[in-house]
């Protein structure tokens, strides 16, 4: 399943995403929002100097203190702690727009995920016995990401902090995992049901075997 070695493989380690908000939670219920905005601000940059000692692009590890900056920023212009969670509910938002569009237009977005890992034939992803897998697949994604945002952005309206950042940290890394091996096992089994060439078939201009099909 290379895109799930990826997402644990790369650039940025998945656990870095889930520190700060935790600590930013739990510096806001004992000392307020200054410090908490401190606080979490001192751990993503603690963890971008880990990560560039360790050989870890630079990009990406500035990437992560820019985000929980720019949080920090509208935690602090607002007043308000759950200004922090904002960019997050925007962002799930956006994907989940993205990828449900992207498959009512019938360009499902999993097709450029798996391309990009694969490089597999961009003709052979847009054939009537493919496709639907990889559109199914999007559509789940995208009401992952809407579910994700709605739950979160009625925490936010209600004002519940610690709620919100328990729900960030449960909906981020460990969802997105369970997403990962679920789409991935669907996928494939949907592939199967439809009967079409392996990517290898295709390039080969082979029937379909029957072999087992990976999305």
């Amino acid at each position: 399943m290379a895109e799930l070695k990826e997402f644990f493989s790369g650039p940025r380690p998945v656990g870095d995403s889930a520190v700060p908000p935790i600590v930013f939670v739990m510096a806001n219920a004992v000392s307020g929002l200054t410090v908490a905005a401190t606080a979490a601000v001192a751990v993503a940059v603690a963890l971008m100097g880990y990560r560039i000692a360790r050989g870890r692009p630079a990009i990406y590890a500035l990437g992560g203190v820019a985000g929980v900056g720019f949080a920090v920023f509208l935690a602090l212009r607002s007043n308000q702690a759950e200004g922090y969670f904002l960019p997050g509910i925007v962002s799930s938002a956006g994907w989940a727009v993205v990828a449900l569009t992207s498959a009512a237009v019938r360009r499902p977005a999993a097709v450029y995920t798996s391309w990009a890992v694969h490089r597999w034939p961009m003709e052979w992803y847009r054939r009537s016995d493919i496709r639907p897998a990889y559109t199914e697949v999007t559509l789940a994604w995208g009401l992952f990401f809407a579910v994700r945002a709605a739950i979160q952005y009625r925490l936010f309206d209600g004002g519940n902090v610690t709620a919100l950042g328990l729900v960030k940290v449960a909906t981020g890394t460990p969802a997105v995992i369970v997403m990962l091996i679920g789409t991935y096992l669907y996928g494939t089994w949907r592939l199967e049901k439809l009967g079409g060439p392996t990517a290898d078939e295709y390039l080969a201009g082979a029937e379909p075997s029957g072999e087992h099909r990976k999305l």
